[in-house]
């Protein structure tokens, strides 16, 4: 009987020439994202995670019989270069293309099939959104040949309401986020969505900052402190979120932060080295804190064959394959224009135990959330990243609190 271990090195072995080693016999599943540069970290967990759900579905038999082969394409962090790969990937045989690092990126890649749909009926691709999370993607950009596999920004935000307005001792709170769209649309989100559970609250900071250029967050720590903030809300992610959390720690800044990517690759080091016991909250679709047994079975899995990394980070590929799966037993078809219909209002349970659906008026995946921090183990926690330190739940948002109106017009063919 093969092993996790085995299983995750010989699906990792399979593909890792890329596309150029592509296989006419399979499925072909695209990667497009930054395997190089500072987000390239990032990239990496992806992968692991997708091959490891690719390797239990194609254990399982694959997709009426025929085994899912995963392309990997650099896009460099940049939405021109996205479009330029998505054309490789297609001329490689890809039937799905995945982005999950950077909604700009997964925009380029949601506009750029459109337009090869409309022009190629008979060769279609659909797009897979497996991490970025601005709403716009299943909302004012949706697509019938895009779905999106995490909570997006509004329903985490939500959560996060519906969490603080249980907490009124927080009164003074800062914001900090990237440019670009994903930390811009978590910005508002939070100052609509908070703001109206908590009209108390005092907002007595709003910074933004470069995304993923800067070093030394020193000085935004200094602001955060002389602002008197009693926690801080931020949409950082990758090196930006290690780095200021890694300040906060430095500077014994004594402040809560509520972070929607702190169970991504690096930033559990960073929390542990900082010694930032009880501060850092996860809002989150879930998380290794969650006590599920069927969680705690895969997560014991994937850190057996990755040696100790967490799956958790990346939920979206886990879900993704899971409904790719049934859809095709569904439809009895790999066809795409049976493979879409069966996925819209797909009902599956996700790595955290909980139900989901996608939702079919704007392929949405709505499902319930997290919020957990980041304490020393206990007896009972997963340690992160070797640290000594894990997650620990502290409330389930049911999916009826954060599940909001779409705002999808989408064209059907």
């Amino acid at each position: 009987m093969r092993t996790p271990r085995s299983l995750l090195a010989s699906v990792l072995a399979l593909s890792a020439a890329g596309a150029a080693q592509a296989d006419d016999d399979t499925f072909k599943y695209a990667m497009i994202d930054p395997f190089s540069g500072p987000a390239a970290v990032v990239t990496e967990r992806i992968e692991k995670v997708l091959r490891f759900a690719v390797g239990e579905v194609n254990a399982a038999g694959g997709l009426n019989g025929e085994k899912i082969e995963i392309l990997t394409f650099d896009n460099k962090m940049s939405a021109q270069e996205t479009a330029i790969q998505a054309q490789k990937a297609i001329d490689a045989g890809a039937r799905i293309l995945q982005t999950s690092v950077s909604s700009s990126n997964t925009f380029a890649l949601v506009d750029f099939v459109r337009k090869h749909n409309r022009r190629n009926p008979e060769d279609q691709v659909i797009v897979f959104d497996g991490a970025s999370h601005d709403p716009a993607i299943t909302g004012e950009k949706c697509s019938y040949y895009s779905f999106s596999w995490v909570l997006d920004a509004d329903m985490k935000t939500a959560g996060l309401a519906a969490y603080l307005k249980d907490r009124p001792e927080i009164a003074k709170v800062y914001l900090l986020n990237a440019e670009g769209s994903s930390g811009q649309t978590s910005r508002a989100s939070v100052l609509e969505m908070v703001g109206a559970a908590r009209p108390d609250i005092e907002w007595v900071g709003d910074d933004t900052h470069p995304l993923q250029k800067i070093t030394d967050f020193t000085p935004y720590i200094a602001k955060i402190r002389a602002s008197g903030a009693q926690a801080v809300i931020t949409s950082d992610w990758g090196a930006d979120l290690a780095l200021v959390l890694k300040a906060a720690g430095e500077a014994g800044l004594d402040a809560e932060w509520f972070t929607y990517f702190s169970t991504g690759p690096g930033a559990p080091t960073a929390m542990a080295q900082s010694g930032l016991d009880g501060l850092v909250y996860s809002v989150f679709d879930g998380d290794a804190g969650i006590r599920n047994a069927a969680l705690e079975a895969h997560e014991q899995a994937f850190r057996d064959a990755t040696g100790g990394q967490s799956a958790s980070p990346f939920p979206g590929d886990s879900s993704a394959l899971k409904a790719l799966k049934l859809a095709a037993d569904k439809a009895g078809s790999n066809d795409l224009d049976k493979l879409i219909p069966a996925l819209e209002g797909m009902e599956f349970t996700t790595i955290f135990g909980a139900p989901a659906v996608v939702r079919p008026e704007d392929h949405q995946l709505v499902t319930q959330m997290a919020v957990s921090k980041f304490v020393p183990v206990d007896d009972g926690a997963l340690d992160e990243e070797g640290t000594g330190w894990g997650w620990q739940n502290v409330a389930l948002i049911p999916a009826e609190t954060i599940t909001l109106p779409s705002a999808c017009e989408m064209d059907r063919p």
